[in-house]
């Protein structure tokens, strides 16, 4: 069973970044699942790489777009999006030196629990915004 399900509530109005969260979404899922099968960790290990490198090329899509259009709230929105990649990097490279041998149920929970806040807190507010510049 998924840890996340996508619904119209967490969408942006912005086509390209709610691709963006979906494929996250499935991500998310994807760990959840490796974990709760008890996976190789090789493959949890990569499953852990590929949510990192996302989740980065995700936030550089929408600081693009906040540069592009001159984002009033853009600072305090990369501030977010840079303390979690030091989160989400921290857990990789814990998990890849052995030092914790496979993401807890509360790390997931946490995961799930700064996306779905993020994007209903943060990512929300830059739809009109972004709507107005033209880009949906």
């Amino acid at each position: 069973m998924p840890l996340m399900l996508w619904n119209d509530k967490v969408s942006v109005g912005v086509e390209t970044l709610d691709e963006d969260h979906h494929k996250i979404f499935a991500m998310i899922n994807e760990l959840y699942d490796a974990i709760d099968k008890g996976s190789s960790g090789a493959m949890i290990g990569d499953l852990l790489e590929r949510l990192k490198r996302y989740f980065k090329c995700h936030c550089a899509h929408e600081e693009a777009f906040f540069v592009m259009t001159s984002y009033p709230d853009a600072a305090a929105h990369k501030r977010e999006h840079d303390e979690m990649i030091v989160w989400v990097t921290d857990m990789q490279d814990r998990y890849q030196s052995g030092t914790v041998v496979a993401p807890s149920l509360e790390v997931m929970v946490r995961l799930e629990d700064w996306l779905f806040d993020h994007v209903i807190r943060c990512d929300q507010k830059y739809t009109a915004h972004l709507n107005a510049m033209g880009i949906h």
